[in-house]
């Protein structure tokens, strides 16, 4: 019997700046969810200047005309609530989920640093300086760190992915605060940004208190959508990287494949929980309960808007040749090129998608974000009534064409990371 589950409902709305506004009433507990996307993400960003859509996340907690620095998120705190942020290659998002009386304050402290964030020099040089910072606790002094920096550089030819999120020091370093007052110009407004309330709300009065907040703002935004195209990969790319900070050897691959969206990709998600996800997966099972070659292993689609890639990262027991696991994997992708999966399979990796979609149903912050992001990525909220249904229809004969069409060596990118522990 097919899978029955609720339908999601809401209604969408743009306002005469630009600002959409997608509303999801949901009465159950009493709690109200504000998200806002704004199409800016590191690949946005112009050569030279890196790291800007990443700073910006952290600008939009320096205060406002009305609010005072850092201030944002203690009016959330004090209302009973959460808020954060978060920045990727395709968009930046802020959230708060307060409750529901207190929907009024999440919408004047978003409304007032879309109009008036304070970009001034302290402010700038501040955080400036706490992303550099940041680079360093996150990347530079981590194990493996480097690593990741370096893959997508590695696995890209186009800039827009290649370079990192954090972005590069030195352009972090060069910027000036004229470049930073340009950026912010350039892509937050109203018109590059989507709206999400969801929870305990009235449609028809949270479309009017939205805009009694946001529609005097101007929209002065002029954003210019980046170049995503990748060439086809024609041979494959091997790095090797020695770690001083790594005890453990470990494997970074990547196969290139199609966008977020595309029947590849959801094909390749289910082939991904076939491989590395559970205990029974045929990757767990061979490289970690029947031969303990490796310590943990994750495989699967990297979540991006244009060309993907499906990435396995395996870190390797100490002792363990990394080549006896690449060997390893090459035989049971071979598997799946010959013979495919099993019905078994496949049913374990749809009920696994089907589990923790309905799961996400129970959290109003959880619809909110999804709405969020299928309107933000894809320009249809109404997606998310119809994602979970391009899981169930994948077959075992798109996941086996997947598998030999994109999972090859000459299309796959490899680092080999290799520790040096007597230089700690």
């Amino acid at each position: 019997m097919a899978l029955q589950i609720p339908r999601i409902a809401f209604s969408d709305h743009t306002l005469e700046n630009g600002l959409r506004v997608i509303l999801h009433e949901n009465t159950r507990t009493p709690l109200a969810h504000l998200s806002i996307h704004y199409g800016i993400g590191s690949s946005y960003e112009t050569a030279g200047l890196s790291g800007f859509a990443h700073l910006f996340e952290h600008m939009m907690f320096q205060g406002s005309e009305n609010v005072r620095k850092n201030e944002h998120g203690q009016h959330i705190d004090r209302a009973g609530g959460r808020w954060n942020a978060s920045t990727n290659k395709d968009r930046t998002n802020y959230f708060e989920t307060v409750p529901a009386h207190f929907l009024d304050l999440a919408l004047w402290l978003e409304a007032d640093r879309m109009r008036s964030l304070s970009i001034t020099e302290e402010n700038f040089e501040n955080q400036r300086q706490t992303v550099i910072e940041e680079k360093k606790q996150s990347y530079d002094n981590r194990p493996y760190g480097l690593a990741f920096l370096r893959f997508d550089q590695l696995a890209y030819s186009n800039w827009a992915y290649a370079h990192s999120i954090i972005g590069e020091v030195d352009d972090l370093r060069k910027a000036t605060l004229s470049d930073a007052l340009a950026f912010h110009k350039q892509y937050y407004g109203p018109g590059n940004a989507v709206l999400v309330l969801a929870g305990d709300i009235a449609e028809a009065e949270a479309l009017k208190r939205v805009q009694t907040y946001f529609s005097a703002i101007p929209d002065r935004t002029s954003v210019q959508r980046p170049d995503l195209a990748e060439p086809q990969q024609g041979e494959e790319k091997i790095e090797t990287m020695r770690d001083p900070l790594a005890i453990l050897p470990a494997l970074i691959i990547g196969y290139h494949m199609p966008p977020l969206g595309t029947p590849e990709h959801y094909a390749l998600s289910l082939a991904a929980l076939i491989l590395s996800d559970g205990d029974s997966s045929r990757l767990y099972q061979r490289l970690v309960y029947e031969n303990n070659w490796s310590t943990g292993l994750f495989a699967g689609p990297n979540q991006y808007r244009g060309p993907q890639l499906f990435r396995i990262w395996i870190e390797v027991q100490q002792g363990i040749s990394p080549q006896l696991l690449l060997d390893a994997i090459d035989e049971e992708l071979e598997r799946i090129r010959q013979d495919g999966v099993s019905e078994r399979e496949l049913e374990k990796a749809q009920n696994q998608v089907a589990h923790r979609f309905v799961g996400r149903l129970a959290r109003v912050s959880q619809v909110g974000e999804m709405l969020a992001q299928y309107t933000s990525y894809y320009g249809d909220p109404d997606k998310v009534n119809s994602e979970l249904e391009n899981y169930l229809s994948v077959t075992r004969e798109d996941i086996q064409e997947c598998v030999r069409s994109f999972l090859k060596n000459r299309n796959r990118t490899l680092i080999i990371v290799e520790p040096r522990g007597e230089e700690r």
